[in-house]
């Protein structure tokens, strides 16, 4: 079991426990690639890059959401 420290997003409560990469269930907290979300999921501490600590909405507030992937499943879209 690996611990790290997280930003806490609206929803998470004390002892919760925040599962990370592609077979992670799509509930408040997790970490999922963007293109495993369906649309309409909204996000908070999108990366424009990989590994560049979120990027975009990374502030209170702020928020992303989902609005389309390419048919290849390459690209995304989303509302900032």
């Amino acid at each position: 079991l690996k611990k790290e420290r997280w930003i806490a997003v609206e929803g998470l409560h004390t002892g919760q426990f925040v599962y990370c990469g592609t077979k992670a269930q799509l509930t408040v907290g997790n970490v999922l690639p963007i293109g495993k979300m369906p649309e309409g999921t909204t996000i908070s501490m999108c990366e424009e890059k990989a590994a560049d600590r979120g990027r975009l909405a990374r502030a209170s507030g702020c928020n992303c959401m989902v609005v389309g992937h390419s048919d290849d499943g390459r690209k995304t879209r989303i509302r900032m």
